[in-house]
């Protein structure tokens, strides 16, 4: 059939469908935020696709630092990661996170989520902000050497 001889439809219809071969040859690309260079490779990162409650998802790249990572978002959350978790896309490491779960997402594996929680609470632990103590020797020091002035006001050095 050439196109004198089709209809309104048929034209329509194969218009639609070289449309939808068009959009379906676009590649997926990382974003530029989730790419890893050599350098970020050997320092231990991998590209982390973060799926969100609301069914989005965010790349971003972290280190994985004594099997743990630190999400990069206003809760700074800490997630367990283990070798069989990582997966690979065009020989680079990547990791599907969801956000509420301590463990990656893995497809092949059975859901349990007790594995990585002595990771979390080292990791934890480790980075924690401790308070420095000479603070609070600084602060007897200066007490005493008030209570000192005073006493020597009082008792020894009236003047009179």
């Amino acid at each position: 059939m050439d196109d004198e001889t089709k209809t309104i439809k048929e034209r329509l219809a194969s218009l639609e469908e070289l449309e939808i071969e068009k959009r379906s040859s676009k590649k997926f690309k990382l974003p530029f935020k989730a790419k890893l260079n050599k350098k970020k490779l050997k320092d231990g990162y991998v590209t982390i696709v973060t799926i969100n409650d609301n069914k989005n998802i965010d790349f971003t790249r972290e280190r994985i630092i004594d099997g743990t990572i630190k999400m990069p978002t206003k809760d700074l959350s800490f997630h367990a990661i283990d070798s069989k978790d990582i997966y690979f896309y065009k020989g680079k490491p990547i990791i599907f996170q969801p956000k509420r779960a301590l463990n990656p997402y893995n497809p092949l594996e059975t859901a349990h989520e007790t594995y990585g929680q002595k990771y979390v609470m080292a990791r934890m632990e480790g980075d924690k902000i401790a308070l420095k103590k000479s603070f609070g020797m600084g602060i007897g020091i200066v007490v005493i050497i008030v209570i000192a002035i005073i006493a020597y006001a009082i008792f020894g050095g009236g003047g009179s």
